[in-house]
């Protein structure tokens, strides 16, 4: 080769490696680019008279500065960092809402309970009944403004997925797009197409920001790309479509699928999808919405039941039994779109302590219906009802699936059901009337009782029978039936009436079926068995015996007075373990298991408006722990509070340990792949000046040619 040959490969070289340095200097702030270099080798030498002589240098290719590691390790921080930072905005947002004073629960309940004790210490007053109505409403209606507010904050994550969803789906075409581009021929002799690389590389990191992704390469420089648990979303020159809908039948949460082929319908990959803005979004719907309106709506949902169910059981100012103070909220029951058979169980809940904070999910497989918690798909046991069997018990859920056996369901068949999501949006004060508040005793638990037993209704089948006379219901020593003292009056009762009852000694009770007390006017005695009992000249005779106390108001006519009697109940020992004593014009429920000798009161007699023992048994429902049987209202909110604020902390500290990170990993990058103006600026003129004594090299060849020609022409 000559020398005119070697001056012009230096020449073109030089070339190449001033344009790359232009190409770098020129793409300095672009995002994404990396660096490039050109990679030169020495020509073949050629053998002269025993030597070697160089031939010059040539270009093999223009390397991109790329490290594969410092790729990986960026965008998994750009996974973890985008996350976060999604999850300590939703957190911080409700975590804000809740504690507030200004728009959290505990000032109304807080107002709520003031008001009950100022009914409580003096029942007949009316302003006190007014200021408690509008306590209640002021409870129910921030319920409601809360419940908005979270549902405001669930329709902007439901945006935001869809919007992720949309932005996934353009980038993983662009990344197919651009792998037909590279494996077409870029990847061969001609080098690689380092722009179009570097395109990809960008594509890839904001995809990774959106979810989390892994990477396989091929032979051919494509790149595959998988989402979360391994969900395809590039293969090669293909790219596959996220969509979002309400795959899952919840008629507000969108859900994300993927097409797994033309004719099927889309998989539900919501949960198999983690990591970036999209996982992000998820863990706040799923983790911080949903629990604090499942939570809420829990509390509101609880209070209300108890707070009914003790209205009921005592006396208005009317001298009649109480009635429902609040609406209670229906269960919300959907269908999965892909069921066969689209109606849906008739769901009630029959014991609210039993409830969980949780949506559910129920599915018919073989002839049976099985339940799980979601999200965690914790398995919950159904239960026969002991009166329909039917009708399934499951976690204080009654499921009738009567609408559902009448069609065809078919196994795989799945509803979802929420009990506790809606319900701070459906509950109302239902009295206007502050005189149908019962602050007097109807039927009462006694205070020394330590079983979880409970009254939650009291019926009245005859109101002349039932406010004749009190009675009393003790559990009886094996704790599985119990016993009803009861009155009954004898033929020569005259003026007499039966004041009071109550039980002193419920050990005693049962060991005589029937007990007579009778009166003789000659030595004015009242005889109870072997005892006797003088007539008191106050008017009021307190008889005590065989473990129960009765006060008789007046003066009966010679003879028999009064039968006391005791009948005994089965305790029900199913789901939802209801057992209903049924007395003279009247019937009680009780729930739950008592314990030996617990005991119960009634007293249905009227004129007893300053009677405060049902709203004082109000005002202990705000220390009793009866949310999930665990909290108090206060405490459960309490909790709410505390399990947001420390998801908010927890995401500061992730969120700013992950900032670190991702300033690290940029760092890193740069360093290897970014742009040093000042080293390429040094580039620059190294290599002009290897092109400038290149092209003296091709000129001095040029002059050495000529002399020889004009040399041969002399």
């Amino acid at each position: 080769m000559s020398i005119l040959s070697t001056g012009v490969s230096g020449v073109m070289a030089s070339q190449s490696a001033l344009a790359t340095t232009s190409h770098n200097i020129a793409n300095a702030t672009t995002e994404g680019y990396s660096r490039q270099r050109v990679e030169l080798t020495q020509q073949t030498p050629q053998k002269r008279v025993g030597h070697y002589i160089g031939q010059g240098v040539r270009l093999t290719s223009v390397q991109r500065i790329s490290d594969n590691l410092i790729n990986t390790q960026l965008r998994n921080t750009l996974t973890i960092n985008t996350n976060t930072s999604v999850r300590l905005e939703f957190a911080q947002r409700v975590d804000n809402l809740l504690a507030d004073e200004t728009t959290g629960l505990t000032p109304v309940l807080n107002s709520y309970s003031a008001a009950l004790q100022d009914v409580a210490d003096d029942p007949t007053s009316l302003p006190a009944r007014i200021t408690l109505l509008a306590a209640a409403e002021s409870f129910t209606g921030r319920l409601n403004t809360v419940n908005q507010q979270l549902n405001e904050q669930r329709s902007l994550i439901n945006g935001q997925i869809e919007a992720t969803v949309g932005e996934l789906n353009q980038f993983a075409q662009k990344v197919a797009d651009l792998n037909s581009r590279i494996s077409g021929g870029f990847m061969g002799t001609s080098g690689p197409p380092n722009d179009l690389l570097d395109q990809r590389d960008l594509l890839l990191n904001q995809m990774a920001e959106r979810v989390d992704i892994s990477i396989t390469m091929e032979d051919d420089g494509a790149v595959n790309v998988f989402a979360g648990n391994g969900q395809t979303l590039v293969m090669g020159n293909n790219a596959r479509k996220l969509l979002t809908d309400h795959l899952s039948g919840d008629p507000v949460n969108v859900d994300i699928g993927l097409q797994v082929n033309a004719n099927g319908a889309p998989a539900n990959v919501t949960r198999q999808l983690s990591g970036g803005r999209l996982g992000g979004l998820i863990d706040s719907r799923t983790n911080v919405i949903d629990v604090a309106q499942n939570t809420l709506g829990l509390i509101g949902l609880t209070l209300t039941t108890r707070f009914n169910e003790q209205n009921k059981l005592g006396l208005d100012l009317n001298g009649d039994v109480g009635g429902d103070l609040f609406t209670l909220p229906a269960v919300e029951v959907y269908p999965k779109p892909t069921n066969a058979e689209i109606a849906v169980p008739t769901v009630t809940v029959v014991d609210v302590a039993a409830l969980s904070a949780s949506d559910y999910r129920l599915q018919y497989h073989s002839g049976n219906f099985y339940l799980t918690r979601q999200p965690s798909n914790a398995v919950v046991t159904l239960t026969p009802d002991p009166t329909q069997p039917d009708v399934l018990i499951g976690d204080g859920l009654q499921i009738d699936p009567a609408a559902i056996l009448a069609g065809a369901p078919e196994d795989g068949d799945t509803w979802l059901i929420q009990p506790t999501r809606t319900a701070s949006s459906q509950l109302e004060v239902v009295i206007d009337d502050p005189e149908l508040i019962a602050a007097a005793s109807g039927a009462l638990v006694a205070a020394d009782n330590t079983g979880s037993a409970k009254l939650i209704d009291l019926r009245i089948t005859d109101a002349s029978a039932a406010s004749a006379k009190p009675a009393a219901i003790v559990v009886n020593q094996d704790a599985d039936a119990v016993n009803l003292i009861s009155i009954s009056d004898g033929a020569e009762v005259g003026g007499a009436t039966v004041e009071s009852f109550r039980v002193t000694d419920p050990e005693q009770i049962g060991l005589n079926p029937s007990t007579l007390v009778s009166f003789d006017a000659t030595k004015q005695q009242f005889s109870v068995g072997g005892e006797r009992f003088t007539l008191d000249p106050s008017g009021v005779t307190t008889i005590a015996t065989q473990g129960w106390e009765m006060r008789i108001r007046g003066t009966p006519e010679n003879g028999e007075v009064f039968t006391v009697a005791v009948t005994e109940t089965a305790l029900e020992t199913e789901e939802p373990q209801t057992t209903t004593v049924v007395g003279d014009g009247w019937e009680l429920d009780i729930q739950g298991e008592p314990d030996a000798y617990d005991a119960f009161t009634l007293d249905l007699s009227a004129g007893r408006n300053g009677d405060n023992r049902n709203m004082l048994a109000m005002t202990a429902l705000q220390d009793t722990f009866l949310v999930r049987g665990k909290e108090t209202f206060h405490g459960s909110y309490n909790s709410l509070l505390s399990n947001v604020g420390s998801e908010t902390y927890h995401m500061q500290i992730a969120h700013e340990a992950n900032e670190t990170l991702l300033s690290a990993a940029q760092a890193q990058y740069q360093a290897v792949s970014g742009v040093n103006l000042d080293e390429e600026a040094a580039n620059l003129i190294r290599f002009q000046q290897a092109y400038q004594a290149a092209a003296q090299v091709i000129s001095t060849s040029s002059t050495i040619f000529d002399t020889l020609l004009n040399a041969v022409r002399g």
